[in-house]
Order: structure tokens, then C-alpha cells, then sequence
């Protein structure tokens, strides 16, 4: 430690030592690149898996190449985002040691730093509780896909009528306030019954068109239903979510539609 932090190489001495540490540089660079391939081929709807894909890969060779050259000869080195930080540093009037402080910090925060914000990102998706409708919506209007949006959000009394008076076979139609807080139910719902989603997806043969039908009672209320023949609407403390076992958008399932219940 006393070498690093001084910047010099350790003595001869202590060669095997060196090609030791080089084996674990070498293990952890391999560790980033295999973690960089997964930031570059991971779903997500920011950027900034594929920024980091680009940083951490770079800085996985570097590293990789920083090691094997230790092993080699059996001498510490350094890697060029270490060098490069020190040699900016030191542009910038910074003494020797406080220059390879910020080499050591920056050559850390590389990978640790992506790695601490994509999981950020995950932990905030998954405290938000909701899903994203859009990715489950058929952008023709036509399956596969589902019509949540469309069909069942922020629909007025008079739209509810004008629907079952188009539809004469519907006996009602429901809708949730706000799209937000349909993402948020319908996610609850999901949720809830995440281990039988499972199994289905695991187990259901491909091409069956199978559908699970999912009911949950809220404390709270989740939208308007309007029965046929009925002047006035009712409020709803229940939801019913369709799930159809098909591959669509890069999922085995999309929420075919879901709607307040009664």
C-alpha cells in the first residue's frame, strides 16, 4: 500500500507479489467486461446502461491490459485512466500525492459509479410499483398487444355510454382515473401473483394463446364502471388484469387489458 500510495514500484523482492495482484487486476477487468456485456443487451428504458456499457467495457480493457503487463514483468502498473487522472491533476496545480489520490478515486468510481447508479435506476423502478402500459399497448390497434389505454383510462361517463351503445353485447365499461394510477394497480395485481406468472411463463407450450385472469379488491377506489341501461356510474374497488402468454416487446407476456370492477 505504501508503494501504491507513493507511486513507485515495488522492490524485486516482492515480484511474485506483484504478478499475484496482477492475477486479481486480471479478474477483476474480465469481472467488467462480463458486467458491461450485460449493460449493453439489458432492457431498460433510460440510456444509461448502454452509456455505461461504453465506460466500464473501456475501463474493463484497461484494466485487463494494466494486469497482464504487471504479470508479465512482474512490476506494478497502472492503468491509463489512472495515469490520466494523475497527469490532469497535476495540470491543474495539485501536488503529487493528492494528484494520486484522484487517479486511485477516479480509476474506483469508473465501474463502481455505474454500477451504483444502474442499480439506482432498478431500485427506483422497482419502489415506484408500476409498470409502463405503453410497453404492453399494441402500437397498430391490432394484437398482439393489449388496449388498456385506449379502452380503459380517463374515460368520461358520457364516453363509457357512447361505448356500450357501439358495443351492444357489453353488459358494462369501467375505466381507471389516470394512467399513472392504473400502472400503479395494475402492478399490485402483478405483483401479487408474480410465482404464477412464473410458472405459466416457464410451463405454458409456446403458441397456446393462454390467458390468466387476475381479480384484487382495493381499500380504495380504483375507478368508474357504467352498467348498461344505467344513468349514473358507479364507483369501483376492484380490478380484473388479462395477461396473454405471448412473447411481445421483448416480454413472454403483455397485459392484455385490465379494468375497475364491481
Amino acid at each position: 500500500m505504501a508503494a501504491v500510495l507513493s507511486d513507485k514500484s515495488i522492490s524485486e523482492g516482492e515480484t511474485l507479489s506483484n504478478r499475484l495482484f496482477g492475477g486479481l487486476g486480471l479478474a477483476g477487468g474480465v469481472t467488467e467486461m462480463f458486467g458491461a456485456g450485460v449493460m449493453c443487451v439489458v432492457p431498460e428504458p433510460t440510456m444509461l446502461t448502454k452509456v455505461g456499457c461504453v465506460f466500464v467495457g473501456t475501463h474493463g480493457l484497461d484494466t485487463i491490459q494494466a494486469s497482464v503487463r504487471q504479470i508479465w514483468s512482474g512490476r506494478q502498473t497502472n492503468t491509463d485512466t489512472y495515469n490520466s487522472a494523475v497527469a490532469l491533476a497535476e495540470s491543474l496545480g495539485a501536488d503529487k500525492s493528492t494528484a494520486m489520490n484522484v487517479g486511485m478515486t477516479v480509476d474506483l468510481a469508473i465501474p463502481m459509479g455505474f454500477a451504483s447508479a444502474v442499480g439506482a435506476v432498478r431500485v427506483a423502478a422497482i419502489r415506484s410499483g408500476r409498470i409502463s402500459l405503453a410497453k404492453h399497448e399494441s402500437v397498430t390497434g391490432r394484437a398482439p398487444g393489449g388496449h388498456t389505454i385506449e379502452k380503459h383510462v380517463g374515460k368520461t361517463p358520457e364516453e363509457l355510454r357512447s361505448r356500450l351503445e357501439k358495443h351492444p353485447w357489453m353488459n358494462s365499461a369501467g375505466s381507471f382515473r389516470t394512467s399513472r394510477e392504473a400502472e400503479q394497480l395494475i402492478s399490485k395485481v402483478l405483483r401479487d401473483n408474480k410465482t404464477q406468472i412464473e410458472m405459466w411463463v416457464k410451463h405454458v407450450p409456446p403458441g397456446l394463446n393462454a390467458k390468466m385472469e387476475l381479480d384484487r379488491i382495493f381499500s380504495h377506489q380504483t375507478g368508474i364502471l357504467l352498467s348498461k341501461g344505467s344513468k349514473e356510474v358507479t364507483a369501483c374497488y376492484k380490478i380484473r388484469v388479462v395477461v396473454r402468454f405471448e412473447h411481445w416487446n421483448g416480454k413472454p407476456y403483455f397485459v392484455l387489458t385490465a379494468f375497475p370492477k364491481v
